[in-house]
């Protein structure tokens, strides 16, 4: 028996909807962090031009000059990392959230597709 339309339509509903939850929860403090900003201050040019550079790149507007943005080291505790370096190491190994959610949404879809097809082939007959 081959699949409708409209149960592969509703099939590919759920998987979204799981990709986009998972991908939620994952990034939850990196949102987190994005939202709050972090004060640009000298003890975030201590980690070097580059890192500074490759942080506004990889994650605009973090950095701001706003004296009402948290520093690096509040950010650092706010969010439970042991020291400055690793959650410039955190934020530095960012990546889009677009292309990782949907990678997560054709693994999950295959899968299903996959088990319903699987479940469509048991044979109800006993022998």
């Amino acid at each position: 028996m081959a699949i409708t339309q409209r149960e592969l339509r509703r099939i590919e509903k759920e998987c979204r909807e799981e990709a986009r939850e998972i991908i939620r929860q994952e990034y939850a403090i990196y949102d987190e962090i994005w939202y709050g900003r972090i004060r640009l201050t000298p003890a975030v040019e201590e980690h070097g031009k580059e890192v500074v550079k490759d942080l506004i790149r990889i994650m605009p507007n973090l950095l701001v000059r706003n004296e009402f943005a948290c520093p690096l080291d509040l950010v650092a505790d706010r969010y439970g990392f042991e020291t400055t370096s690793a959650l410039i190491d955190y934020l530095l190994a960012y990546t889009p959230r677009g292309p990782k959610e949907e990678r997560l949404f054709e693994k999950l879809l295959t899968e299903r597709l996959a088990a319903y097809v699987a479940a469509d082939n048991v044979d109800d007959v006993p022998f």
